[in-house]
């Protein structure tokens, strides 16, 4: 007997000739289910079951209007002009937006949501949340809904906010492909726990399976699904079981605890401000200070750290009222608690396995080990479901990423390259060659100075924390070329920190011959090193050469952050506006750098402070460059423009592996990354494998001296530094003078400046009057409602 329809029911079934495929998503919709159209609130009773075939009101209009035999072009614009005058009509009721009132429902519509298929599942992009139990529990609702909505270009296809008794959670969605499907809080069995989580977790499958083992009823969801039942069996330390890139959120109602959590390597960005009136996080900085009590002063210590590096590392950020989680930590909220833990430290492997006297791997044996671990790790991070591509930027690491993920998928993918229009910094032939090896569809970007400059203007528009690397630009462009074709990319950070690729590894080995030089010879040669600087060049031996001498007798730490910071720790306090430096002592520029080489001391890996191994050189830049910088920088590019961005070689697997390789292995005579170009021989072109590292830096240092000259000149004119009160004026234009007058190649400090005006104009000088003092609210007597929860498709 027939079954009724999925939509509106009918007392008769209709006759077999009237049942049609559904013609809206031919491609997509699988069996048994094939008709979308009418799939009211009781679609999964009423299709359970189905043949593939569906009898249902579109049919049975076709029929009253003339018959059922018509062209497949005239069925789909039927079905598509009933579907769009339905939809309209649905907008028609939807109430106005969320509301505390509208308990047990969820807003814009109480039907019940379509479950995702097999791997179609919503991806959380932005996460943020209010835990505040002495306010109004209306106004934390749209407190946390406008956090949200300053988070909608992370997650642009829908958001949820849950509100719960003193706490409220909410999220932006990224569909990677169902698109419709409506956004939503995670939980476990019982409600007790509730979870917001931005990210993925690759090992999903295998802790679902152990967490059914233990009588969990984890549903197939998405891949975050598991967090909550994870807190449940491990407490605080649940990521270490978590193969993935992530920032959660987790309340425990019962014990009223909010355990917030971030991937190993700081992938996923995660930012809290903490205050009597409440606690809350976001994704980003610029979402928290929607916050009345939310100041936008700014944080002078974290200031002369980034004008010392050129990036925000560990717990710092620019509004003093905020910090970051850092990455692989856990920290627990509770009434009269907070506990902070760090589950995960990279050289644990290398004292483990020294402790127990395991034998390292021979250094001919590391490429072969090398490749496959690599291979291992570009599978499980291939979203074979969805469209991806790869960012090649012609060199070893994200080519071998692109080739190893065309082995594992079999099939073509498309790549992105970005190819900067100066002599010198073209590196798009070598990632074309890799396209073509593996038979990619190839999108190449060409920027040059007026593109710089668009980049700029867009990134500025809603940059919310400064960062001091130029690299931003191609990678912005390069996120919003790809954004128009695919919503997950791969990329190869990760690889110069793991397998020792910066030059600044072998310069260690010849840091002695600067120190041997005499006090005269070394003025000279610094003389010489400064006028010897052709413009052309993406990093000269000279430029090497005056880092090199200005960091004589420099504690080796120091030096290595200092070859390529942007400002010597002295020069970094006196950027900063007078009233801002004075509450700056001469250490904070390098109280991370002092705190990171203390835990390496105490781990016992740096045995002579004078001669540090390798791999404490390498660790350092993957505690403080490699999550300040790089992640931070690639994340926030990629989510502005909706694209997930995965790094393989963040694995921990294989950092832990890379980590542990003999040094020979890592760094043999000249050639850094030795095992892992000996690991690429076969899979990518010679010339690429055997070419010196060159960056993805654009030629700023030039363009400021030339196009950009007046966008630059402006924007740091003493008037609008002294305007913004976060810079000295006087000492920024002792910086853009010798720049812009070729006296000194101050690119990189200038960029640094250039970044931290920008934010300063937007955030600090604009800021709202009343946003310190303006929580009165935040005193009133807490009033008892039930959960809500609010959601946006």
């Amino acid at each position: 007997m027939p079954r009724p329809s999925p939509g509106r029911r009918s007392r008769t079934p209709s006759p077999p000739r009237a049942a049609v495929r559904c013609a809206t998503k031919p491609a997509i919709v699988p069996a048994p289910i094939t008709c979308w159209a009418t799939a009211g609130r009781w679609w999964r009773r009423a299709t359970r079951g189905s043949p593939a075939t569906t009898s249902c009101a579109i049919a049975r209009r076709w029929r009253r209007g003339g018959g059922g035999r018509r062209s497949p072009r005239t069925r789909r614009r039927r079905v598509l002009a009933w579907w769009s005058a339905r939809r309209a009509r649905r907008e028609t009721r939807r109430p106005a937006g969320p509301s505390a009132s509208t308990t047990g429902a969820s807003w814009p519509s109480a039907r019940t949501p379509r479950p995702n298929r097999q791997g179609d599942h919503p991806r959380m992009c932005g996460i943020a949340g209010l835990w505040a139990p002495r306010l109004d529990p209306h106004e934390r609702l749209a407190l946390v809904g406008r956090m949200v909505e300053r988070l909608r270009h992370r997650g642009p296809s829908g958001s949820a906010v849950w509100n719960g008794d003193g706490i409220a959670l909410g999220i932006a969605r990224l569909a990677i492909v169902a698109r419709r499907a409506p956004a939503s809080i995670l939980t476990n069995e019982d409600g007790r726990l509730r979870a917001v989580v931005n990210g993925e977790v690759y090992n999903h499958h295998a802790l679902r399976q152990a967490l059914r083992g233990r009588g969990h009823e984890v549903d197939d969801g998405p891949d975050t699904a598991v967090i909550p039942h994870l807190l449940e069996e491990d407490g605080d330390r649940f990521p270490v079981r978590v193969d993935g890139m992530f920032a959660a959120a987790v309340w425990d109602q019962r014990a009223r605890r909010l355990t917030l959590a971030r991937d190993r390597a700081g992938e996923k960005p995660l930012f809290i401000a903490t205050d009597p009136r409440g606690l809350a996080f976001a994704s980003e900085p610029g979402a928290l200070t929607v916050l009345p009590w939310v100041s936008r002063e700014p944080a002078p210590a974290a200031l002369a750290r980034y004008l010392a590096h050129g990036f925000f590392a560990g717990e710092d950020c620019a509004f003093a009222a905020l910090r970051q989680v850092p990455p692989a930590h856990t920290l627990v909220f509770g009434e009269g608690l907070e506990r902070r833990t760090r589950y995960w430290r990279p050289w644990d492997a290398i004292v483990g396995a020294a402790r127990e006297g395991v034998a390292p791997l021979g250094a001919a044996d590391a490429p072969a080990a090398t490749r496959e671990a690599l291979a291992s790790a570009v599978a499980s991070r291939v979203p074979g479901e969805v469209p991806f591509g790869v960012f090649l930027s012609g060199g070893v690491d994200s080519g071998l990423v692109a080739t190893l993920a065309a082995r594992a998928l079999g099939h073509p993918f498309p790549t992105f390259s970005l190819r900067l229009a100066h002599r010198g910094y073209d590196e798009s032939g070598y990632a074309r060659a890799v396209a073509e090896s593996i038979g990619a569809e190839h999108h190449e970007l060409t920027m040059d100075a007026a593109g710089g400059a668009e980049a700029l203007a867009t990134y500025a528009a809603g940059m919310d924390q400064p960062l001091g690397d130029p690299s931003l630009l191609p990678t912005w462009a390069l996120a919003r070329l790809a954004a128009q074709h695919v919503p997950v990319v791969l990329t190869g950070e990760g690889g110069d920190e793991l397998f020792a690729g910066y030059p600044t590894y072998l310069g260690h080995r010849h840091a002695g011959l600067a120190n041997a030089l005499p006090g005269p010879v070394s003025a000279v040669a610094l003389a010489l090193a400064r006028w010897f600087r052709p413009a052309h060049h993406h990093v000269t031996i000279a430029h090497l050469i005056e880092r090199f001498l200005l960091t004589r007798g420099v504690d080796p730490f120091e030096r290595h952050l200092r070859w390529f910071g942007t400002a010597a720790p002295d020069e970094a306090r006196s950027l900063l506006a007078e009233p801002l430096r004075a509450g700056v002592d001469a250490a904070a520029p390098l109280a991370h750098l002092v705190e990171t080489a203390t835990r390496l001391r105490d781990a016992g890996l740096v045995a002579d402070p004078r001669h540090p191994p390798l791999a404490a050189y390498q660790l350092l830049d993957f505690e403080l460059y490699l999550s300040g910088d790089l992640l931070a920088k690639v994340d926030r590019c990629t989510m502005a423009h909706g694209v997930e961005s995965r790094a393989p070689f963040l694995r921990a697997a294989l950092v832990e592996f890379a980590l542990t390789l003999p040094e020979r292995a890592r760094l043999r005579g000249k050639t850094g990354k030795w095992a892992l170009r000996e690991a690429a021989r076969g899979l990518l072109p010679p010339d690429l494998i055997a070419r010196r590292k060159q960056g993805f830096s654009p030629p700023f240092s030039a363009w400021a001296r030339g196009p950009l000259r007046a966008v630059v000149d402006d924007t740091l004119s003493p008037a609008r530094v002294h305007a913004a009160g976060v810079l000295d004026p006087r000492a920024v234009r002792t910086v853009v003078e010798a720049h812009l007058d070729n006296r000194a190649d101050r690119g990189r400090t200038l960029w640094t400046l250039l970044s931290l005006q920008m934010w300063a104009e937007r955030w600090v000088r604009h800021a709202p009057e009343a946003s310190a003092n303006g929580a009165a609210t935040g005193a009133s007597a807490p009033t008892p409602v039930p959960e809500t929860t609010a959601t946006t498709a």
